[in-house]
């Protein structure tokens, strides 16, 4: 009687229990590749958040300077009186005041329109003929401007 035996297998499976085959490396390794050539474009993502954290504080303050220069140009009345700018239009007085980090907008002293956030201070000027606004924003950045309104700037105290 003979015995039959075990016969090996000269091929090796994908799934070989005994450890990594050649094609089973040759794949987890151009996988990692694959995944560290990605690393170098993910860091210069990263880096590059703070400068558009910055541009994006600069365009919230031209769209605020779009918006008031809008309103100063529909306005009968301009004040610069203890840090806030008032202006009178078709009865309703409209006031722009710092409010912690934000400027906020009040129309008859009432409501609470965020305009521009992120800002560490905010400072209006009267000049004769235009009204000077300097912000100073959370990254230390200076932005200002002069708006030049149809009306005259009444001087305050």
């Amino acid at each position: 009687m003979i015995i039959p035996s075990k016969r090996k297998f000269l091929y090796v499976t994908i799934f070989n229990h005994q450890g990594f085959t050649m094609v089973e490396m040759l794949v987890s390794f151009s996988i990692y590749c694959m995944l560290a050539s990605f690393l170098p474009y993910i860091f210069s993502i990263i880096l590059n958040m703070t400068h558009v954290a910055n541009r994006t504080q600069q365009l919230e303050f031209e769209i605020f300077i779009s918006q008031l220069n809008t309103e100063l140009q529909g306005c009968d009345y301009v004040e610069v009186k203890n840090g806030k700018l008032y202006m009178q239009s078709v009865g309703d007085l409209v006031t722009y005041e710092k409010y912690g980090p934000y400027i906020r907008r009040l129309v008859q002293f009432q409501g609470h329109e965020i305009v521009l956030q992120n800002i560490s201070s905010v400072e209006f000027k009267q000049n004769q003929h235009s009204i000077s606004i300097y912000v100073i924003g959370n990254n230390h950045v200076i932005y200002e401007d002069q708006l030049f309104p149809f009306l005259q700037v009444v001087e305050g105290p």
